[in-house]
């Protein structure tokens, strides 16, 4: 449902991105009646996280969505994760992953872009919530028995709405959590960089290896590609100097990655650092923090997100056992005892995993020019092949683990 927002409500969820958006239809589910206030005014058009793990399917299956995001992933098969000088270069090699499964990888390969209108169009549906994009938190005072928050609507004025429970998924920079001074824990920018969304038709050099991702080590302009659809979605990953009118080289840095006599649309670019931080604490009072408002980790593993719907599946279900007086309010205590520790560890193995891709350019040594990167592949030696070859496959846990995961809380007794 979406319209005028009410006076009250029992759950006022912050964010309308895909934690918040399953929240919301989670406590519809229990007829919980929830407010969602998104300060977007549509869903994201580029893509940004795409891997969704087995667990978060169970999720999105059990609100009624997980075949239609299953049917919205344009690339089905996820046979190969790829290295190379550039997409038309020489191979320096591949992680083969098309005998785990009949899909490869074991992956839901839907990016953001077209998974959150699904989620939105599902969370409207239910009479208990109330969704509204465009409308932006601005600031709460709570005491022991109600939260009262302030929402700014699109025509600027101020909206009042009273709430027994607060959920504050408003991404990494949250202002919820900012609001109420609760920090993060764990180093800041683990570099920059340029996320490119682009329009092309890559099938030619992708299909005899088709899978998500493509390690571009092209010395003079490195990359990663991520393949949304083969036939015209893709995302572009590569360094950020800080160099003077950097975005205007771009175009130039990505075609000589691609090294291929395709035609290149850029739609959108975006700036962005990866971060390693966990929230010091996912509770103030009666709000609580979800998603990338509790924690960031770099995008090397794609636990992100999925570590997010884990959150909201975990707190919604105890939010319910005490809304319907099963349980008393200590029961949400055991949220962040469940899932920060989870955080923590996928935080960690995310970093690990990416200073572990390190490993390949080592075995090659350091070039400047992509003459000298070929040069080198060319003449390696079978001991030095056998070396790349093993810190290629070292990558494999990148890939195939789902992170460490939150108890099941239907499951719990406690």
């Amino acid at each position: 449902m979406s319209g005028a927002l009410p006076a009250e409500t029992r759950v006022l969820i912050v964010g309308g991105g895909p934690v918040g958006l399953t929240a919301s239809t989670l406590l519809s589910q229990h007829g919980i009646p929830n407010v969602l206030v998104e300060r977007r005014k549509e869903t994201l058009r580029a893509p940004a996280a795409h891997v969704l793990r087995p667990r978060t399917m169970e999720v999105f299956d059990r609100i009624g969505v997980g075949d239609e995001v299953r049917n919205a992933a344009p690339l089905k098969h996820l046979d190969f994760i790829t290295w190379c000088t550039t997409l038309g270069g020489s191979e320096v090699g591949r992680l083969d992953f098309s005998a785990a499964s009949p899909e490869g990888l074991d992956w839901t390969n839907c990016p953001q872009n077209l998974l959150e209108p699904i989620l939105l169009r599902r969370a409207r549906d239910e009479s208990s919530a109330h969704i509204l994009c465009g409308a932006q938190w601005t600031r709460l005072s709570q005491d022991e028995e109600k939260v009262r928050a302030v929402v700014r609507l699109e025509d600027g004025d101020d909206h009042s709405i009273e709430t027994a429970w607060m959920l504050a998924t408003d991404g990494a920079g949250s202002p919820v959590r900012h609001g109420l001074g609760i920090p993060m824990i764990g180093p800041g920018p683990q570099g920059r960089f340029f996320m490119i969304h682009f329009e092309a038709d890559l099938r030619p050099w992708i299909e005899g290896r088709s899978g998500p991702l493509f390690w571009l080590m092209n010395p003079e302009s490195p990359g990663t590609l991520i393949v949304h659809d083969p036939a015209r979605s893709y995302v572009f990953m590569t360094p950020r100097f800080g160099t003077p009118d950097e975005e205007d080289t771009l175009p130039a840095r990505m075609a000589a990655s691609l090294g291929v006599d395709a035609s290149l649309r850029i739609l959108s670019v975006d700036a962005w650092s990866p971060h390693v931080q966990v929230a010091e604490r996912y509770r103030e009072g009666r709000v609580f923090l979800a998603g990338d408002a509790a924690h960031r980790f770099p995008p090397s593993g794609g636990l992100g997100l999925n570590t997010g719907v884990l959150d909201a599946d975990f707190l919604v279900h105890r939010l319910a056992q005490v809304e319907a007086g099963r349980a008393g309010p200590e029961t949400l205590d055991t949220y962040e005892a469940e899932c920060r520790p989870a955080a923590e560890t996928n935080a960690t193995d995310s970093f690990e995993n990416l200073k572990r891709l390190a490993e390949i350019v080592q075995v090659l040594g350091h070039h400047t020019e992509l003459a000298a990167l070929e040069s080198r592949l060319a003449s390696l030696s079978a001991a030095e092949r056998e070396q790349l070859d093993r810190a290629i496959e070292h990558q494999r846990s990148h890939f195939t683990s789902h992170g460490r995961l939150p108890r099941d809380p239907r499951t719990l007794t406690d």
